[in-house]
């Protein structure tokens, strides 16, 4: 059976499965669809499900997400008490209103309560269990596919505050008044960094606010980046992981390079087929021939590469739960299945960790994203003790 675990500092028990939503209403253009896998996680004993205001994503942004979630659990009578709801507001304002252009903004205390109530809404719920800051403001939407800072020009176009300490305590407070209105029950960060986390819980000491109980992030075998200093930021401020993004857009099933791992959806219609623009950090050259190699691991140790990088992702410290991402029942299955996998080898775990210096975060820009999508990666394994890894070239002699 899936296993039960404390959320960090909340007091949720939570399947260390969490049902990953952002597909129903674009890849998955029918309600019966978000329904069918709803009612194989439910009854695989998952009590986590996550969304956001914002889904679905790739195209129809925007509310119908959370409504259909709101629908299950209306048509099937489920006991609020037994399953716990994660959502999302973001700073773009995707799905604010249905109807008029999402307007950024800074999550001012007004806005923000606007976005929990129609989220309640929609959800047909009078609580939510885990409200999420769904990227930071100081970046806004150009901080996905970026591993690094960079330098303060990197984000000036796109954001709509500074880093300063009164913009941390202004959205605490926004955050404050969710609780003071028992509209929530906790809340968490998204898409942060080590800064992020430590000026937000910084500030929610200073004024007498819960702390943040996670961060939900892009995480995979093809992107580590938070085992940076945002790992011992978590440590710190005893924040969990929530990860998103396991399988990268399906791109670590091996599926786009082997068609016999497609499954039951048919290969034109995943994600990276159907919709090339939407995410292509996860499908570019270096992010397919890593996932290669990892796919070719996970055989040799008889598993799929699925099972192989969401037992990885299940079992690394800093998480506590992992979303799913799936769009047919068949491959919840596959989810299900592995969570219920031993952990990994140390001696599997120590071969990953290779194939991981070798190619080092994929699907993540350090200083230019652009050529991250194109770049033809060239990491093969050495031939010798006088190779380097960038092509060939020969090793420094000064080291």
């Amino acid at each position: 059976s899936l296993k039960y675990v404390t959320f960090g500092t909340s007091d949720m028990t939570v399947s260390e499965l969490c049902a990953g939503t952002m597909t129903w209403g674009s890849f998955n253009g029918d309600r019966d669809e978000a329904f069918a896998q709803l009612d194989a996680l439910w009854a695989a004993g998952v009590n986590f499900v996550d969304t956001a205001q914002m889904y679905p994503v790739a195209f129809n942004y925007g509310q119908t997400t959370e409504q259909w979630i709101g629908d299950w659990l209306t048509a099937r009578h489920i006991d609020r008490s037994k399953i716990y709801l994660a959502t999302k507001v973001n700073p773009a304002g995707v799905g604010q209103t249905k109807d008029a252009a999402p307007e950024k903004h800074s999550f001012e205390a007004d806005t923000v309560l606007e976005a929990c109530k129609g989220s309640l809404e929609r959800l047909q719920t009078d609580y939510i269990d885990l409200y999420q800051l769904h990227f930071p403001t100081r970046y806004q939407h150009e901080i996905f596919g970026w591993a690094t800072y960079g330098s303060p020009e990197r984000f000036s176009a796109n954001r709509t505050t500074s880093g300063a300490a009164d913009v941390f305590e202004s959205q605490v407070l926004a955050v404050k008044q969710l609780f003071d209105l028992k509209l929530i029950k906790h809340w968490g960060l998204s898409n942060e960094n080590a800064y992020g986390i430590a000026m937000f819980c910084n500030a929610c000491d200073k004024l007498g606010v819960p702390r943040p109980v996670s961060l939900q992030n892009d995480f995979s075998l093809n992107n580590r980046v938070i085992e940076g200093d945002t790992a011992e930021a978590m440590h710190e401020f005893n924040v969990v992981g929530l990860p998103y993004g396991i399988l990268a857009g399906g791109v670590l099933t091996n599926k786009y390079t082997d068609p016999t791992r497609a499954g039951d959806r048919p290969l034109a219609e995943a994600r990276h087929n159907a919709r090339p623009g939407f995410q292509p950090r996860y499908n570019n050259p270096g992010s397919v021939k890593a996932a290669a190699a990892y796919a070719k691991l996970a055989e040799a140790w008889g598993l799929t590469p699925a099972e192989m990088a969401i037992a990885w992702a299940r079992d690394r410290w800093y998480n506590t739960a992992v979303i799913s991402g799936h769009t047919t029942v068949e491959q919840v299955e596959a989810w299900v299945s592995a969570f219920k996998l031993e952990p990994l080898p140390e001696d599997l775990l120590k071969e990953i960790d290779l194939i991981h210096e070798r190619f080092r975060n994929p699907t993540a820009a350090y200083a230019a994203k652009d050529h991250v999508l194109t770049m033809d990666v060239h990491f093969e394994k050495p031939t010798n003790g006088e190779e380097k890894q960038n092509g060939g070239c020969p090793a420094s002699s000064s080291g």
